[in-house]
């Protein structure tokens, strides 16, 4: 996250809103796509970063394109984030 001004993150009920939602992200904004995680029960969810108006724009493309064939559960974007979250993201999505 070196260099970087926010995280984003989209969660949805199965795989494939996921796929479509994180296809929207990196399409619509100058993002790069972190990670994706099974988080259990049929929910998974990406991780995006790049500067604050990029990644919002980005989670919000996301959040339209995954709806559109699946649920979101959540979505989230924080501006500026700490550098202990560093090593919370499996990089090589």
């Amino acid at each position: 996250m070196a260099g970087r001004n926010a995280i984003g993150i989209l969660e949805t009920k199965g795989f494939a809103p996921l796929v479509l939602g994180a296809d929207a992200a990196v399409k619509s904004a100058n993002v790069e796509l972190v990670e994706w995680r099974q988080v259990g029960s049929g929910y998974v969810s990406f991780v995006v970063e790049g500067d604050v108006a990029a990644v919002r724009s980005a989670i919000e493309a996301a959040n339209e394109a995954a709806s559109r064939v699946g649920e979101v559960m959540s979505q989230l974007v924080i501006p500026r984030p700490d550098d202990a979250l560093e090593g919370t993201f499996n990089r090589g999505a």
